[in-house]
């Protein structure tokens, strides 16, 4: 979206910015608006608030233009930045002070495109003097001002297939190292995609707000929906439950695009299929229900990956639930390649 307090650039998987809590003058990044939040269970409007793979986009008017841009967050955190694909030597440190990044196309950056405009792929999928402002999941952030000649970047600098997310900590990237290591990254980088993010960490129950909200939207291409570890091992929702909501939500998405490949992920192995105590006839009932879904579906949209195909055990961090970096990476390659193949064929 363009930042209604300031057209010269824009917030990418921010659908509203709402006054921060924390701040007199700041805007919060909110990756769906309140009247979604509102239909969701109170841990997922929380999350929904956190800017998970949201990013400030802007291109300066030169390469000498300097732009000020001015942030906040409750209680430290972390902002990268980005010039087109190329990641920072190290992230800047926020917090409830006010702090102003001054910021300008870096020399090398500027000599590598203006020296290889026609090599596209040195500049990868998005234009080198495209800033991107990259922040974390943990905390949320407030916008205060942007100052200095810059614009939002044009279509041609940015990748043309959107790819959109949904699903639990996992697709939010929680014990990946950094936001660009998560699998949604991973993915929109091996696909040369641009990714939205809308994981909610301990919270992805299916909901039909969220379903509504991501039928009703039209800025994706491709989407996946990685259905559901939070429901499977809370104990909170029976089977049957779970087929009620998934088959609903599922239908709902793949109904609103028809021309537009909708892929259902089942659960990635986790410590119900691997310990003692697990209660592995539980995760394989989720992962059969969500087969069954698929395959019962009058959508033709509609696909279906296994999540355990995506994930070696070997992947997991020692919670044994969520991906470390080498999971991510590989539900990142492997998803890329299976993506890959139905886009082509939906063609």
């Amino acid at each position: 979206m363009h930042a209604d307090s300031d057209p010269s650039i824009s917030l990418h998987n921010v659908a509203e910015t709402v006054p921060a809590e924390w701040t007199d003058s700041g805007e919060r990044l909110c990756r769906v608006p309140d009247t979604v939040g509102a239909g969701l269970n109170d841990m997922a409007r929380d999350r929904v608030r956190h800017p998970t793979d949201s990013e400030l986009r802007f291109v300066p008017a030169d390469d000498d233009t300097e732009i000020e841009v001015t942030l906040s967050a409750p209680e430290p955190t972390r902002v990268r930045v980005f010039w087109g694909p190329f990641q920072p030597w190290e992230p800047t440190e926020l917090g409830p002070e006010e702090e102003t990044l001054t910021l300008s196309v870096p020399e090398r950056v500027a000599d590598l495109a203006s020296e290889t405009e026609a090599d596209t792929d040195l500049g990868g999928r998005f234009d080198p003097r495209v800033c991107r402002l990259r922040f974390e999941r943990f905390t949320p952030v407030a916008l205060h001002d942007v100052t200095g000649d810059c614009r939002p970047p044009d279509g041609d600098e940015l990748p043309d297939i959107r790819y959109l997310a949904y699903g639990t900590s996992i697709t939010e990237g929680a014990t990946s190292s950094a936001p660009q290591t998560n699998y949604v990254s991973e993915v929109a980088r091996g696909c040369g995609y641009d990714a939205l993010n809308l994981g909610c960490s301990g919270s992805a129950y299916c909901e039909a707000a969220m379903a509504e909200h991501i039928a009703a939207r039209d800025d994706w291409d491709v989407a996946t929906l990685a259905l559901s570890v939070n429901m499977a091992n809370t104990g909170g929702f029976p089977v049957e439950e779970f087929e009620a909501r998934a088959e609903r939500f599922v239908d709902t998405v793949a109904a609103a695009h028809p021309d537009k490949p909708v892929v259902c992920i089942t659960l990635f192995p986790y410590f119900d299929d691997l310990t003692d105590a697990g209660d592995a006839d539980l995760a394989g009932a989720y992962r059969e229900t969500l087969r069954e879904i698929v395959r019962g579906s009058p959508h033709d949209n509609l696909s279906l990956v296994e999540g355990q195909e995506l994930l070696p055990v070997s992947g997991l961090a020692a919670d044994l639930l969520h991906p470390g970096d080498t999971g991510m990476r590989a539900i990142g390659e492997n998803l890329a390649r299976r993506l890959e193949d139905i886009v082509d064929v939906s063609r």
